[in-house]
């Protein structure tokens, strides 16, 4: 089996991505849905997180991610600190996806990852493919999505990596501007160029 790590910003358009790898049949790991079940079920990774960031678990015991993100998109320093507790975690996960996948037969298998180089996971992967977009798309999509203000997308956008990162790094790049015709035939091209 192939591993394919999908990443970029937040509102470029992963998960559409991802979807449209998943029609070609592919397995789908999605990190970020792993970090929030994590985030709700995961005691001794929320017992870190609380330790370093006190104050950010609700009285049921599960994280307020708005109010933690609020803290880590300010301050780069704490973005990382956070990373160095959950990456781990993540990471376990992830490795327990691709194992499930395997068994099922999958030949393909997306591990769709915004930190997939930070994390250190494009060391499982075969292969590495950037979803790039314009920010102020970007912001109009996290601002649909998340139901937030325009400045805390901008400033969730602004923490994170420019274009040029990803574009030294990965091996193949989508440009998710335009409709889902040009994504999915990008997406095609891609998965031909891995499994041909």
């Amino acid at each position: 089996m192939k591993i394919l790590g999908l990443t970029g910003g937040s509102g470029t358009g992963k998960s559409a991505a991802s979807a449209a790898f998943a029609q070609l049949g592919c397995g789908v790991m999605d990190a970020d849905a792993s970090y929030r079940r994590l985030c709700d079920t995961c005691t001794p990774m929320l017992e870190e997180i609380q330790s370093v960031f006190s104050d950010v678990l609700s009285t049921d015991r599960k994280l307020d991610r708005k109010k933690l993100g609020a803290i880590v998109f300010a301050d780069p320093q704490k973005l990382l600190q956070l990373n160095a507790i959950t990456h781990p975690y993540i990471r376990q996960a992830a490795r327990d996806a691709f194992a499930a996948f395997e068994a099922q037969g999958c030949q393909l298998c997306i591990y769709d990852a915004p930190v997939l180089f930070e994390a250190g996971m494009d060391a499982l992967c075969d292969a590495t493919c950037a979803v790039l977009a314009r920010r102020e798309t970007r912001i109009a999509r996290i601002m649909a999505r998340d139901a937030i203000t325009e400045q805390y997308a901008a400033l969730r956008i602004d923490a994170q990596k420019p274009d040029a990162f990803y574009e030294e790094r990965c091996d193949y790049v989508v440009h998710n501007d335009g409709d889902l015709d040009s994504l999915y035939a990008q997406v095609r091209r891609i998965y031909d160029d891995i499994l041909g």
